[in-house]
């Protein structure tokens, strides 16, 4: 019995240290006063000029404050779709570098790791994060539909019709 009160009392202290240290992204609100500096910082990146949909008001959202070597501050929001925006300080404030945008389709498709929905990612990156081209919009494409295939370089008059399809 002592022992597993020692292994129940060394994962609370495992689990407290980790979730006080910010390496476990929160839940927090849009309206959270916290994110609104990234919001705002957000809000400058022209998306709908390069396909990814309008940040919505209402989401479900995951902040990771805690930096890395590429990003100071990373959202994840969730409705529709799901994005992940990720922030460099600067000055007082903070800088968007990076927005990615997953639309799901409705088809699935299986692979060695389970059965998924076909998608379309968009990546923009202002500062080199994802491994993808700076400055340019990149789409990929996760399915079996050889139109959007890999090696073909997809742009947005290329997948507009689909997501429109899709309800996007």
């Amino acid at each position: 019995m002592k022992s597993q009160t020692k292994v129940s009392a060394i994962f609370l202290l495992l689990t407290l240290s980790v979730t006080g240290c910010d390496l476990i992204p929160r839940n927090v609100g849009m309206d959270d006063p916290r994110i609104q500096p990234l919001l705002k910082a957000a809000a400058k990146f022209d998306r709908t000029a390069y396909g990814f949909t309008p940040i919505p008001n209402a989401a479900d959202v995951r902040w990771e404050s805690k930096p890395t070597r590429t990003y100071d501050a990373m959202l994840h929001i969730s409705t529709k779709t799901s994005r992940t925006i990720a922030f460099r300080r600067a000055g007082s404030g903070y800088r968007w570098i990076v927005e990615q945008e997953d639309f799901e389709g409705p088809r699935m498709y299986k692979t060695v790791d389970g059965t998924f929905h076909e998608a379309f990612t968009f990546t923009y990156d202002a500062e080199s994060v994802s491994g993808f081209p700076t400055n340019q919009l990149n789409i990929t494409y996760r399915g079996e539909d050889s139109r959007f295939l890999w090696p073909k370089h997809l742009t947005l008059t290329d997948v507009r019709p689909t997501l429109r399809k899709w309800g996007y």
